[in-house]
């Protein structure tokens, strides 16, 4: 966030120009204004509004102190309109305000609305006036967030890959042989890079592995880059959209093509309307069915916690290991053999025969228990991407997974391993 100094110099502070960049997307610019007159002025109408419309992403909320029909049909006398009227409608800006007062202070015998949230036809707000806040103000609040990188557009950060072109699975005729010939191109794209590496064995080493399993990914990343489809987080990946929401949404991308802006206005209040009574809905219907502490299930995932739970592990004859990080060293070091390096020669295993167990049907079985939407990494290759690509570089992957084991070695461009001890009831088999 950087604040914007350049076209407010002439207004003091009464606007305040802030700039706010959000990860993979466009800037968007934050007018916070006061509009009041000041030895016989207005200072926050010297600002440079063209300038700062210029740049496209605006946003421009604050206390304007006018009273005008544009944003208040029932607006008894107009004043200190002009300028905000004469704006909006120059550069066909959005009024976000609600037929809601936002004034309710001393001499306020009107429906004052006089607090207004304007933007550009490019951004996207969800709008609302709070009731009930105490606050040291005679005025209302008002809270408004921005949805995406403007009305349902999607941000630049990958969160999934769709491959359902692939899949033949419930698809006949026409559709099937579409997909049988997609899957095809994939898979020959997929085998051509990976086989440019060769296989590993028991002798590779820990930068052999590295050297693979990044072989390994490339060559996944790549078939998705050229065959898949990307998946984005947008306004339409909120657990509260609904159908109704949808409908609305085509109505006002109609409005806004038509460059109906009175119809834009209205179609983006009614959406408005329909996001806040979609996400009341969800949070009600949320709480009515959880049962117990599952109501602070979120805090699993957003708070960080001390693992103080598990089974107390020790190291030999030594003291009981304290804390995630000693239980993990420990586990590795007692039950993994240790990898003998770059230089070492790869021996006979110092651990145990396990890494002898790995083959494809071993392999297969556990990938196969793995729910699709598990692990996908910074990559964002989940397992049921993970599924497809195994039936294509079973060899490959087995050697890969059979290397890992037998060096005691973890990929460095892999996500964090977790290894977990089971507590199982008699005997201490693990």
């Amino acid at each position: 966030m950087t604040e914007l100094r350049e076209e407010t110099k002439e207004c003091g502070n009464y606007v305040q120009l802030l700039e706010v960049v959000r990860a993979g997307q466009e800037a968007v610019t934050i007018a916070n204004v006061y509009d009041q007159k000041y030895r016989g002025e207005r200072p926050a109408q010297k600002a440079d509004w063209e300038r700062i419309l210029r740049k496209g992403r605006v946003v421009i909320a604050g206390d304007m102190n006018a009273h005008g029909s544009l944003w208040n049909p029932g607006v008894r006398k107009r004043s200190n309109a002009t300028y905000w009227e004469d704006m909006i409608r120059k550069h066909e800006l959005v009024i976000w305000n609600s037929e809601e007062a936002t004034w309710a202070g001393p001499g306020a015998k009107n429906h004052s609305i006089i607090d207004l949230t304007l933007s550009t036809a490019a951004i996207s707000l969800n709008w609302s006036l709070v009731d009930g806040e105490a606050t040291g103000s005679d005025h209302e609040v008002l809270l408004w967030e921005l949805l995406g990188g403007g009305e349902g557009e999607p941000s630049k950060v990958i969160t999934a890959w769709d491959v359902s072109g692939w899949v033949t699975k419930g698809k006949t005729g026409e559709e099937q042989k579409k997909a049988e010939e997609k899957a095809e191109e994939a898979r020959e794209m997929f085998t051509h890079l990976l086989g440019q590496e060769e296989g590993l064995n028991d002798e590779s080493t820990a930068t052999q592995v590295d050297q693979a399993a990044l072989t390994l990914r490339r060559a996944m990343t790549e078939t998705l880059d050229r065959h898949g489809k990307l998946r984005r987080w947008c306004t339409r990946s909120k657990r509260w959209w609904t159908d109704e929401l949808r409908e609305l949404r085509k109505i006002l991308g109609k409005a806004r093509r038509g460059r109906e802006w009175d119809e834009v206005r209205e179609a983006k209040r009614n959406q408005r309307r329909e996001i806040r009574k979609a996400k009341r809905k969800c949070w009600n219907t949320f709480l009515s069915q959880a049962k117990g502490n599952e109501v602070w299930a979120a805090t699993r995932h957003t708070s960080e916690r001390l693992d103080k739970t598990g089974v107390a592990l020790r190291e030999g004859e030594g003291p009981l290991l304290e804390g995630h990080e000693e239980r993990e060293k420990g586990i590795l070091a007692t039950h993994f053999p240790q990898s003998p390096g770059d230089e070492g020669e790869a021996g006979e295993p110092a651990g145990g025969e396990a890494f002898q167990r790995v083959d494809e049907d071993l392999v297969g079985i556990l990938l196969g228990r793995a729910a699709n939407s598990s692990a996908p990494g910074e990559d964002k290759i989940n397992a049921g991407i993970l599924k497809i690509f195994w039936r294509w570089g079973q060899e490959h992957i087995v050697s890969l997974v059979r290397a890992c084991i037998w060096l005691g070695h973890h990929p460095d461009i892999w996500t964090g391993l977790a290894i977990v001890r089971p507590a199982r009831p008699g005997p201490a088999v693990f």
